[in-house]
């Protein structure tokens, strides 16, 4: 796959997460759009506390977040010897791990960097403290080397005309560019896309807040719409295709991403157009035969009860899962950052893994 252009050729905005000795610096996506602030994190618990409030989301975003917390433990740990260090690894490796349960990229990254140190236990403590931080860096790094793949990747499976996307799968998803963005990024700058449709993704608006606010950043035409204006949109012809992101995608293609993109999936299907998910090899969980097995997230009724802060419903009961299953039926392609997947995606999953 050739490279025709360069991040900084894609988009003017900085990393969403990075790490820096003895803080993790991340934009905080709670204040988009009406703010837009980079906060410095010195303690793992203040980066679990940022992923639990979605400070830092997006699968791929959280996974780096997540590595670079151990950095920032291996930077800071006042531990005298081994043993106390890898005692605090292990108690910074589970609080991390617990904030969200559906993304896989978060367990991917944190069991990546403890594989690493746990085949390295005989070396020096100091080096320990550098293998970690190193890893997380590289994890970071190819999480936007990979993005810039599946843009061109991308470029080649969608057509000409008008893309609608759901929530945000951009570079505030992503260290940088994004699995979707990278996507819209190149054929914005090849010219083929005409008009991006954003739905604004209730409850938490992460099309409207983030989404529509990024790729505006970047100049990309776009039309914000009520995620229930969707299938209408379809009706008109002013659709020609359908990106998503994905938080996890099973072994037979099955894929859980932001609630109501199953529902963009049946009306695609429906009315004939073509529907892809964008995510890395890291997103791809193949212990999990279907989508029956995915773990869903559910967060609190306070997202569905109020918006902006604003209350909008009486003090009812509510059910607010925060992610859905889109059956692999669904999909006309999964765009991966080794190359584009088609049915059938069991099989053709697995000679993708096998290649690697």
């Amino acid at each position: 796959m050739e490279m025709r252009y360069k991040p900084e050729e894609l988009t003017r905005l900085p990393r969403s997460v990075r790490y820096e000795r003895g803080k993790v610096i991340m934009i905080d996506q709670a204040l988009l759009p009406r703010e837009f602030r980079m906060i410095e994190l010195t303690t793992v618990d203040e980066v679990a506390d940022a992923i639990i409030t979605m400070k830092v989301r997006g699968a791929p975003a959280i996974g780096a977040a997540a590595a670079f917390g151990l950095a920032l433990y291996a930077d800071t740990s006042k531990a005298k010897t081994k043993d106390e260090f890898m005692d605090g690894f292990y108690r910074a490796y589970d609080r991390l791990k617990n904030t969200r349960p559906t993304a896989v990229n978060l367990f991917w990254a944190l069991n990546r960097v403890k594989k690493l140190v746990e085949e390295h236990l005989e070396s020096p403590l100091d080096e320990i403290k550098s293998m970690i931080v190193a890893e997380a860096q590289r994890i970071a790094d190819e999480d936007v080397e990979a993005n810039l793949r599946m843009g061109h990747y991308g470029a080649e499976a969608l057509p000409e005309g008008n893309v609608l996307t759901h929530c945000n799968a951009g570079s505030l998803a992503t260290v940088q560019l994004g699995t979707v963005g990278a996507v819209l990024r190149v054929i914005h700058r090849d010219g083929t896309l005409k008009l991006l449709w954003v739905d604004e993704t209730r409850p938490v608006l992460q099309g409207a807040r983030l989404s529509a606010w990024e790729y505006h950043y970047d100049g990309i035409p776009l039309k914000l719409i009520a995620d229930n204006m969707a299938g209408f949109v379809m009706q008109q012809g002013k659709v020609d295709a359908i990106i998503v992101g994905a938080d996890r995608i099973v072994a037979n293609g099955d894929f859980a991403n932001k609630i109501g993109t199953y529902t963009l999936a049946v009306l695609a299907k429906e009315h004939g157009i073509p529907f892809f998910t964008v995510a890395p090899l890291s997103t791809i969980d193949m212990s999990l035969k279907s989508g029956k097995e995915i773990p869903i997230e559910e967060r609190k009724p306070e997202e569905v009860l109020t918006c902006g802060g604003c209350r909008i419903a009486p003090d009812v009961d509510v059910y607010n899962p925060a992610f859905d299953v889109t059956p692999h039926r669904y999909l006309t392609a999964i765009i991966t950052d080794r190359g584009i997947v088609y049915p059938p995606f069991e099989r053709n999953l697995r000679r993708l893994f096998r290649k690697e």
